[in-house]
């Protein structure tokens, strides 16, 4: 378990880490680059994607979802005060 918990800690082990994802990376698409294949585009279309996505949800979407719920929950919470009920069926 301590050997785990080092290896969390350690840069070095980050580094080696990315050292054969870029190896990895290097061996498959550089064939595919010299090939003029699509292989390569669209992965990175797909990983721009997902991160752009992923971003504007955070940033700017969630807040505003919380927003809207928070509003929904006290305007709800307001309307059992006064017409008698709550949230149960």
């Amino acid at each position: 378990m301590s050997a785990a918990i080092g290896k969390l800690f350690n840069p070095a082990s980050y580094t080696k880490a990315w050292g054969n994802v870029a190896t990895r990376a290097q061996a498959y698409y550089h064939p595919n680059m010299r090939d003029n294949g699509s292989t390569f585009l669209w992965h990175m279309m797909f990983g721009v994607s997902v991160v752009m996505y992923t971003g504007n949800y955070v940033s700017r979407s969630y807040p505003l979802v919380q927003e809207t719920r928070e509003q929904k929950r006290v305007a709800m919470k307001e309307y059992y005060e006064k017409h008698g009920g709550g949230d149960h069926h």
